[in-house]
């Protein structure tokens, strides 16, 4: 967190800031909740939501921002600063890199990283295409209400650490 927040691009926008990356996760971190088990890489989510937009050059249509993402979350983890596993590592670098292409996964940790950065697509008047969700939770009509609602009242990085953190 130290050293990626300061190092983040654009990281003030009210569409594709700070905020956003916090609803991200906390909406990830929610899914992975919800999977129950070890599914969903609950660490991978959480990377996730913070590095996905970190990269974006501007407002409007941005298509290298998730390849960006993932060349910095490469270089993070070349530093040590990113510590986890080479898989690990190629499963979040694919998470990031094509967040934005338009595709859906069968990986349950990638799958619930790219439905829940979509279910706030309507912060930008976009309504996420369901045809475009890889999970069933991001299907249950509740979770685009519960994203609308975090919008208002992101939770703060210590508290979707503890949330990250948890094995229930």
């Amino acid at each position: 967190m130290d050293v990626v927040l300061p190092r983040a691009w654009r990281r003030e926008s009210a569409w594709h800031g700070e905020a956003h990356w916090q609803c991200v996760t906390a909406t990830g971190l929610e899914f992975a909740a919800s999977a129950g088990g070890d599914t969903i890489d609950r660490a991978l989510v959480f990377c996730f939501g913070l590095l996905h937009d970190t990269r974006r050059v501007n407002e409007a249509v941005d298509r290298e921002h998730g390849r960006r993402a993932a060349d910095f979350a490469r270089g993070l983890h070349e530093e040590g600063v990113l510590l986890l596993d080479e898989q690990r590592v190629d499963t979040l670098i694919e998470a990031l890199g094509q967040h934005a292409d338009g595709r859906v996964s069968s990986d349950p940790t990638v799958g619930t990283c790219w439905d829940a950065d979509r279910l706030h697509l309507p912060r930008v008047s976009i309504v996420p295409d369901p045809a475009l969700l890889s999970t069933q939770t991001a299907l249950e009509p509740e979770r685009l209400v519960a994203a609308e609602l975090l919008r208002s009242d992101p939770p703060s990085w210590d508290a979707l650490i503890t949330r990250a953190e948890r094995t229930e």
